[in-house]
């Protein structure tokens, strides 16, 4: 059980960084962009599909997650029926997993203190300021943007790297992977994502997708 509660919020990780907005000429350009709004966010909410495999095993969950920039982020578990409800809340750097009103720590995923839990704090980490090391469009007429990121210092394929895709008309997160050492732990894909605007800006919140 502890094993499964794990991988359930191990599904969280991803994303990288640019500024400013607009549809650019380049992918590049457009990663900027993507920064800049995901930068103006004051969260957003979605559904999300997620593989994650461990050791030899695989497991496929369902979550509802709630980011927020200021404040608790939470994600539930939808499926599968075994662990519905089961509930992750991240608020002022804690990592604690909440099931029957107790709170249990989280191992470590890499050698880089990640755990199952602040993969989706480190997503958002890498779209705020993470290091994009390539930026490509990607889909069928090139309607997606692909960004990958990873630690600067590192070649391809060592360390954790995260490949985010984008919807390119809209911005909307579509899918995540993460990757240590060249292997995939863990792949997300997003549904309904949807934003909120921070209380400085006008409108209300907007589905990306």
């Amino acid at each position: 059980m502890r094993k499964a509660l794990s991988c359930v919020l191990m599904m969280t990780l991803m994303l990288s960084g640019c500024q400013a907005g607009g549809m650019g000429e380049s992918p590049e350009e457009e990663a900027l962009a993507v920064r800049d709004a995901y930068q103006d966010m004051a969260g957003w909410s979605a559904g999300v599909e997620v593989t994650a495999a461990v050791g030899d095993k695989v497991f496929d969950f369902a979550l509802s997650v709630q980011w927020q920039r200021e404040g608790e982020t939470v994600l539930t578990v939808t499926a599968p029926e075994l662990l519905h409800g089961i509930t992750a809340r991240i608020a002022k750097g804690e990592t604690l997993l909440e099931y029957d009103g107790a709170g249990v720590s989280l191992g470590l995923l890499d050698g880089d203190g990640l755990t199952a839990v602040s993969a989706v704090t480190g997503v958002m980490e890498q779209i705020d300021r993470g290091y994009m090391a390539q930026c490509t469009w990607t889909g069928e007429g090139d309607q997606l943007l692909q960004i990958t990121c990873r630690d600067p210092e590192r070649e391809p394929n060592t360390g954790t790297e995260y490949v985010l895709t984008f919807e390119r008309d809209s911005w909307a997160l579509r899918s995540a992977e993460v990757s240590v050492d060249g292997v995939t732990v863990l792949t997300a894909n997003f549904s309904n994502f949807t934003t909120e605007l921070k209380a400085d800006d006008t409108g209300d919140g907007t589905n990306m997708g």
